[in-house]
């Protein structure tokens, strides 16, 4: 249901271009490992829509219908899908 969001997804790495920063091994600007972040405000730009800056808070959302065969959900911080796999 997700993927990763990280700076060097080619969607990712476009939007960090176009605010003007660039991807470095992985990282915005060379320094974080996160395209999307509630806070990181240094690598936002007030002028820019808050889905066009370098870091955006603007969340993906997926929707789906929970189904009788699902047993369990998972919600978790982007820090454990370093150690673990999707």
């Amino acid at each position: 249901m997700s993927h990763d969001h990280k700076p060097d997804l080619p969607s990712e790495k476009r939007r960090i271009e176009r605010a003007g920063g660039f991807v470095e091994e992985g990282r915005v600007n060379g320094i974080i490992a996160i395209s999307r972040a509630i806070g990181d405000m240094e690598y936002k730009n007030r002028a820019l829509k808050p889905e066009e800056t370098m870091v955006s808070v603007v969340p993906e959302v997926i929707v789906e219908p929970m189904k009788p065969d699902h047993e369990f959900l998972i919600i978790a911080c982007d820090g454990i899908w370093d150690c673990m796999t999707s």
